[in-house]
């Protein structure tokens, strides 16, 4: 900022030194330099007159009139032999008779302030009139430059100023008259500067509200004025919007004139607003009728009257109406002008306008703090302001789309974030709207309803009007879901999915997103769709185990194992009901195969491995129910899980055959645990000891019967070896039994009573003899046969 200003202040300072030289060395500098020691010698003279009193004063300023009208008709009748030398006796004889009048009024009070002023106006009417007849600018701006002074000459300080705007609006109208005639750019800034210099310094002296009546028609009419001087310049020489002339008529007279007219109607309400709005209304009414006349010369002067107009519109809005209602009248004025810029090729426009709609999200932010959002759901400003600036954005971005070849390389790269910027006002907006009204319960499920209703409808766009932007937008809902379903459980304490209108939000949601799965399959990746037609089957199931659970619950409020049982059966039943029935449906089962029936159901069989672990640890009460060793629900739950696990590795042994020692392996072992977990409950139950490892583990009859139940298994793994002839699984099952026997040794055998520790010895090795006899170990060439 320093740097301009400096190059400013150098740049007026090398004007006035170019001025000042050519002034002494270009054209008859004699001339010149005789004319301002004249002007010294009147002066003189008139002073030593009056101080020797050797002359009466009317004669003498009598004299000087008559010195000044010699120069003035000597100049006249040598315009045709020497023009230069002519206008510059003229315009000095007209300087003399302003001199003599001013100093017959203020000096002297021989004639009255109004008398003066009407000699002052002749001559300056005399000086116009020669200066057109003879093309002489410098004569015309000398005598306007007297012609606005010379009410500040003869001013006493008591003198109407409707007078004074008068007269000025007399001089304005000569301005206008030689502009209807003559292109002289100095002489439209010197009445420019004149009158709304002086009309500035009065008003800061001496307004007062009780003058607004008589001083607002007077604005007005000089800024009209000045309006119409700037268009007649513009027909004969297009200005160039850049010069020090043309920037302050075109761009400074309204500036000045709204600084004057804020002055003005600073007591009324709405009144900068009003005068904003009527400064928009006629720049863009004249930039409307300039743009039909279709004249070259009018091209730039039409293009900034409009841009004025939106200026002094936009300008407006935030005068008259809160930050929120500013904020979305902006919006929709910076979409219209990127609209207009991107049909007509103007950068100027486009850039305009998404400026305007950043100040719009900025103007809409400060409105938060400042202004409380009304208590109204949708219907306040708050909330109507987000939509619009969100459907401003979104407008430019299609338009963007649609006039792709017209943007340039900054405007493409701003092209995604007008995109990002509309999702965050309409998506934020809506959220912050629901959040603010909408009961605990009620706000997932309207979020619901308002994120999968927007999801849809930008798909209907997308393929609706071929914007491209939109394609992948939908892709966000699922997603979105994921959260939404998190919150649903964490308030499970009071809601659940289908409370309330729950269901039909789930149902809308799940519903719209399989819809644009199918209809986006073919333009989105086949990677994507697929991952979310698993994630799609894995939130829906945890959404019915979700209900079913909180039923089960309501029903039983005591039990809590059927609660936790109710986790494991809804996924298994998901499962079960894919192999039995799923490929009955052609889409999205048989389409998409693999994921529903490999990975979908994969991931829910690992869910029923997890929840097995789990229930091993869980007490496992039927109440209202008697325990039963296996007819329980818990271990028949477990026993199902089992079977479903056993049901998937058998639909998918072509994709499961890398690992499938792997998963023998580790479905043995949790057979194997399972098989511990219900003899330790049912030691609990039977024997009543406290379900935890401590005291399980040091129950004899828990001893007992785990060394039979590890031998029995022991046995089972040798025998089932035997069968496939597999060495490693022999070994697996030789290894438990020798773990048993150290069992016994060293703990049966010192921690337990008589009869249990007689009973463990009996019953593992008479186990032990069987599988000896019936469990050989396999030969190594049948081992490596079947490896």
């Amino acid at each position: 900022m320093l740097t301009v200003r400096r190059d400013a202040t150098f740049d007026a300072g090398q004007k006035i030194q170019e001025y000042v030289k050519n002034f002494f060395t270009t054209g008859n500098v004699v001339v010149r330099v005789g004319l301002i020691v004249l002007f010294f010698g009147v002066a003189f003279l008139l002073k030593y007159a009056a101080s020797r009193g050797l002359v009466p004063i009317e004669l003498r300023l009598c004299g000087v009139a008559a010195g000044g009208v010699a120069l003035l008709v000597l100049g006249w009748r040598l315009r045709m032999k020497k023009e230069a030398y002519a206008l510059l006796l003229q315009g000095g004889g007209i300087g003399v008779l302003y001199l003599t009048v001013f100093g017959a009024v203020r000096l002297y009070e021989l004639i009255p302030p109004v008398l003066a002023l009407v000699l002052m106006v002749a001559f300056i009417a005399l000086a116009g009139m020669l200066a057109i007849v003879q093309n002489a600018r410098s004569l015309a701006l000398f005598g306007a430059c007297g012609g606005f002074l010379a009410p500040v000459l003869v001013s006493t300080g008591s003198g109407s100023h409707v007078l004074l705007f008068s007269y000025y609006a007399l001089l304005n109208a000569g301005v206008l008259g030689t502009a209807w005639y003559k292109a002289w750019r100095e002489l439209n800034l010197t009445g420019f500067i004149f009158t709304f210099g002086i009309g500035a310094l009065w008003g800061a002296s001496y307004y007062r509200p009780a003058h607004f009546a008589t001083v607002e028609p007077f604005l007005i009419l000089f800024f009209l004025m000045y309006a119409a001087i700037s268009i007649l310049f513009a027909l004969r020489q297009p200005p160039r919007l850049k010069g020090v002339v043309d920037g302050s008529l075109v761009f400074g007279l309204p500036l000045v004139a709204f600084g004057l007219q804020s002055a003005l109607v600073r007591n009324f309400e709405y009144g900068l607003a009003m005068s904003a709005c009527a400064l928009a209304a006629f720049y863009i009414v004249t930039a409307t009728v300039l743009w039909k006349k279709q004249a070259e010369g009018l091209r730039l002067l039409t293009e900034s009257f409009l841009a004025l107009g939106v200026v002094f519109g936009s300008l407006a809005i935030p005068l008259a109406l809160d930050s929120f209602w500013t904020a979305g009248s902006w919006a929709l004025e910076g979409a219209a002008l990127v609209w207009i810029g991107l049909r007509q090729r103007r950068c100027l426009a486009r850039s305009f306008g998404l400026l305007l709609q950043l100040g719009a999200g900025v103007a809409l932010c400060f409105g938060l703090f400042a202004d409380p959002p009304a208590d109204t759901p949708v219907v306040n400003a708050f909330y109507l302001g987000c939509l619009l600036v969100s459907l401003a954005a979104f407008f430019s971005n299609y338009c963007h789309c649609m006039y792709r070849d017209r943007l340039m390389t900054w405007e493409r790269t701003l092209h995604g974030f007008i995109m990002v910027w509309a999702l965050l006002w309409w998506f934020g907006g809506g959220l912050a709207e629901i959040g603010r009204h909408a009961a605990t319960g009620h706000g997932i499920f309207a979020a619901l309803v308002f994120l999968s209703l927007s999801a849809c409808a930008l798909s209907w766009l997308n393929r609706k009007l071929a914007w491209e932007d939109c394609l992948f937008i939908p892709c966000g809902l699922l997603p979105a879901l994921i959260p939404l379903a998190a919150a649903t459980f964490y308030l499970s304490a009071y809601e659940h999915p289908c409370a309330r209108w729950g269901l039909a939000a789930w149902l809308l949601a799940l519903g719209i997103n399989y819809y644009l799965l199918k209809i986006h399959e073919q333009a989105w990746p086949k990677n994507l769709v697929g991952s979310f037609h698993v994630v799609s089957l894995l939130l829906a199931t945890a959404l019915l185990a979700f209900e079913a659970a909180y039923w089960s619950n309501q029903a039983l409020r005591e039990a809590e194992t059927w609660q936790f049982v109710t986790w494991c059966i809804v996924p298994g039943c998901v499962v079960a009901a894919l192999y039995a029935w799923g490929r009955r449906l052609t889409w999205p089962i048989q389409r998409w195969s693999r994921e529903y029936l490999c990975a979908g159901t994969g991931i829910l069989a690992g869910f029923l491995a997890g929840w097995i672990v789990a229930g091993c640890l869980h007490k496992g009460s039927p109440a209202p129910l008697p325990y039963l060793p296996l007819i329980n629900p818990l271990e028949l739950v477990q026993i199902a899980a089992f079977l479903v696990i056993g049901k998937w590795y058998k639909e998918n042994r072509a994709e499961a055959a890398p690992y499938r020692s792997v998963f023998f392996s580790v479905f043995a072992a949790g057979v194997f645990v399972w098989l511990n977990s219900v003899l330790a409950r049912a030691t609990h139950f039977w024997a009543k000891v406290p379900f935890d490892g401590s005291h399980i583990w040091d129950a004899p009859v828990f001893q007992t019967s785990a060394s039979i139940l590890w031998t029995l298994s022991a046995l089972g793994a040798m025998t089932f070896a035997v069968r496939i002839q597999s060495r490693r699984v022999w070994f697996t099952g030789a290894g438990l039994a020798g773990i048993v026997v150290i069992k016994l040794f060293t703990v049966d055998l010192a921690g337990i009573g008589t009869v249990a520790r007689i009973i463990s010895f009996i019953g593992v090795g008479v186990l032990l003899l069987v599988v000896g006899y019936f469990s050989p170990l396999p030969p190594r060439r049948s081992m490596e046969d079947t490896q």
